[in-house]
């Protein structure tokens, strides 16, 4: 028996990130932007069939409602993830 699969979504925001990520990398190094998105293409299905994998957020908030998310790389610093959430 197959274990249950959730369904794993992006925000419009998230999506639209991402493109952009992808897209800058692509500029000097397209064999790098394409293993990234295989990357993060690869978590999100892991993601859909094993929901507890991902890491739980040290906001509060994000915490009530269940959220958990997954690291594909670094996070810039700059970046306010719980502020996009």
């Amino acid at each position: 028996m197959s274990p249950p699969e959730h369904v794993v979504r992006l925000l419009r925001i998230a999506e639209d990130d991402l493109n952009e990520i992808i897209t800058y990398i692509a500029a000097d190094r397209p064999s790098a932007a394409a293993a990234l998105a295989r990357k993060i293409e690869k978590n999100l299905r892991l993601f859909s069939t094993q929901s507890y994998l991902g890491r739980i957020s040290d906001e509060e908030g994000l915490v009530r409602l269940g959220y958990r998310y997954l690291e594909c790389g670094i996070p810039h610093g700059a970046r306010d993830y719980a502020g996009l959430l």
